[in-house]
């Protein structure tokens, strides 16, 4: 039995993904193919070397391993020895309505103690996630800077690595430009207590659970068959099953291997477990998981993008569908269910009705209460997002529900000179800058009206970043923006990644500072800051914003569009 609630005792069973066994007997180079009803990876084409199946595997195993973070090496008494006594952090889960006890208690931090999938499946209040937390920021092991939470809530992961036309970003900020960066900067920094000054010990202590893993707990059992991290990473032992044998190009000998090589193959595992967490495809890989993909599929909807269509041309051709639509095909209960969600499994004159106000623009000049959501101007179907940041006055909202109202507006904002001459009252800390004060990417405070969070404005220009600038400046000078005054610096105030909105449901709570706690109270947040930006009221105000027109009374058939994007995502 898996010592992780929620979790099926099989290799590859805790992703929200489903394998063929089959395939993977028949060939080590396979990705597994969709299986069953549950949300899961579509049928795809054999994997190079680059993307085995086994460094999916092993990084699930990495994903869910409790002994790389700072605790674990303060408090251990062999690597492969459990703890005396757990680390507080994840005896509770944070919820935004109390604590539910830890699926980790008893042991140390991971990654899937803010990621979280079917920890709680049929848990009142909780339920199943997609790979992102209950609550509003998530707890660090230990206080640090000021810090006792993240600065930000852990955004749902799903998708997080679905082809676009634009440069990878990741985290809320864009502070990681790949998965394997993310990964080395989460296993050696803060949300894994490690202070900024301790990157080496990090790096040496992650190094060491790996070189004396000996593949004795529950974990390497459920996930690896029971074999040490060093076996697996050599790729020679003759108990390595197919689905467990990285490339030759992968392996590394543990023994001489450098510390920072060890991780380097951490990360490159992880980050292939993270991109292979997919919502459900078919076999053309276009969505099929929720009622929306089925009232497409049945009224003969475009479901894709085509060759060589920017995605802002495919939803206008999907709106010009919708709206010739003249006899639709409803989706109902008989047309499936849902097994993990309440509401019912529906697509109809309601939802049709959100559809058409979500891929509405206004016309400029056409007054108020158009119904026009202007929503996938940046949520762009089918994906449901556009992959990059923009401004919708979060910052301000919680900036003002402190201070009052207009003083964000006011608030003194450095330009690039200043800000970068005065590094540690600005900036978020780094190894270079350890006493940095992170004053701009805090949540606002009454006891210091200094204490902001302007998101990608933290990194854009950051020295101590330097992985993402290329991808963070093509973005920001792009589309006709200003980059003339402090390489665009200004416009990147309060930008925040646009997130997936598929299985919304399984996301609560929205935002980055997870303020909205259900879908109706995000409509409402849009029709305020949207009427806030017309009156010039907005500070860094999206363009977008010109775009959507909505009132009361869109509010309704916006959240039932939301809801049919609902889909099972699970562990099946």
């Amino acid at each position: 039995m898996s010592l992780f609630p929620g979790h099926a005792a099989s290799s590859t069973a805790s992703r929200g993904v489903a394998r063929n066994p089959l395939a993977l007997i028949l060939s080590c180079m396979c990705i597994a193919l969709l299986a069953g009803c549950g949300s899961g990876k579509a049928p795809v084409a054999p994997a190079s070397e680059a993307t085995t199946p086994a460094a999916d595997s092993i990084g699930e195993r990495i994903f869910l391993d409790t002994r790389f973070g700072e605790y674990f090496a303060s408090h251990m008494s062999g690597v492969n020895q459990p703890l005396a006594v757990g680390d507080p952090v994840v005896a509770q889960v944070e919820t935004t309505n109390g604590s539910l006890p830890g699926p980790f208690a008893g042991e140390a931090i991971n990654c899937r103690s803010c990621h979280f999938v079917t920890e709680f499946e049929g848990v009142s209040g909780a339920g199943n996630r997609t790979y992102s937390d209950f609550t509003t920021r998530s707890p660090i092991p230990q206080a640090m800077n000021g810090f006792t939470h993240t600065p930000r809530n852990s955004m749902q992961m799903v998708d997080s690595f679905t082809a676009r036309s634009t440069p990878l970003f990741l985290h809320f900020d864009g502070e990681f430009a790949s998965g394997e960066d993310l990964v080395r900067g989460t296993m050696t920094g803060r949300n894994f207590g490690w202070q900024p000054t301790q990157q080496q010990q990090a790096l040496a202590h992650i190094a060491r659970v790996v070189r004396e893993d000996d593949g004795s707990s529950q974990l390497a059992s459920d996930r690896t068959n029971g074999l040490s991290y060093g076996t697996l990473f050599a790729g020679l032992d003759p108990r390595i099953t197919s689905d467990l044998l990285l490339p030759v190009g992968l392996r590394i000998d543990v023994s001489t291997a450098t510390d920072q090589q060890i991780v380097d193959l951490l990360a490159t595992c992880v980050a292939q477990y993270m991109k292979d967490l997919l919502f459900q495809r078919d076999e053309y890989k276009r969505y099929v998981g929720s009622p929306y993909d089925n009232f497409l599929r049945d009224n003969h909807l475009p479901q894709e993008v085509l060759a060589g269509e920017t995605r802002a041309a495919y939803n206008l051709r999907l709106y010009n569908a919708v709206l010739a639509l003249s006899n639709p095909t409803y989706i109902t209960s008989a047309d499936g269910s849902f097994k993990y969600h309440a509401n019912p499994y529906q697509f109809g004159a309601t939802e049709l009705a959100g559809l058409k106000i979500f891929l509405k623009s206004a016309t400029t000049g056409g007054g108020d209460n158009q119904h026009a959501g202007n929503c996938a101007a940046c949520h762009q179907a089918p994906d449901f997002t556009d992959f990059v940041f923009h401004n919708t006055g979060v910052s301000q909202e919680e900036y003002d529900g402190v201070h009052g109202a207009g003083a964000f507006m006011q608030l003194h904002i450095p330009s690039l000179t200043e800000r970068n001459a005065a590094f540690d009252r600005y900036l978020p800390a780094s190894a270079n800058h350890p006493n940095a004060s992170e004053a701009f990417r805090r949540a606002a405070s009454a006891a210091n009206p200094n204490y902001a969070d302007l998101g990608m404005w933290n990194v854009h220009q950051n020295p101590d970043i330097p992985t993402p600038q290329g991808n963070l400046a093509s973005f920001v000078c792009a589309q006709g923006k200003d980059c003339s005054v402090d390489n665009g610096l200004a416009s990147t105030i309060g930008q925040f990644k646009t997130p997936v909105l598929r299985d919304l449901e399984d996301s609560a709570p929205y935002f980055h500072n997870g303020s909205k706690l259900h879908l109706d109270d995000v409509i409402q947040f849009y029709i305020a800051n949207s009427t806030l930006a017309h009156q010039g009221l907005l500070r860094n105000a999206p363009p977008e914003f010109a775009g959507m027109s909505l009132s009361q009374a869109d509010v309704a058939a916006l959240v039932a569009f939301l809801q049919s994007l609902t889909e099972d995502y699970d562990d099946a």
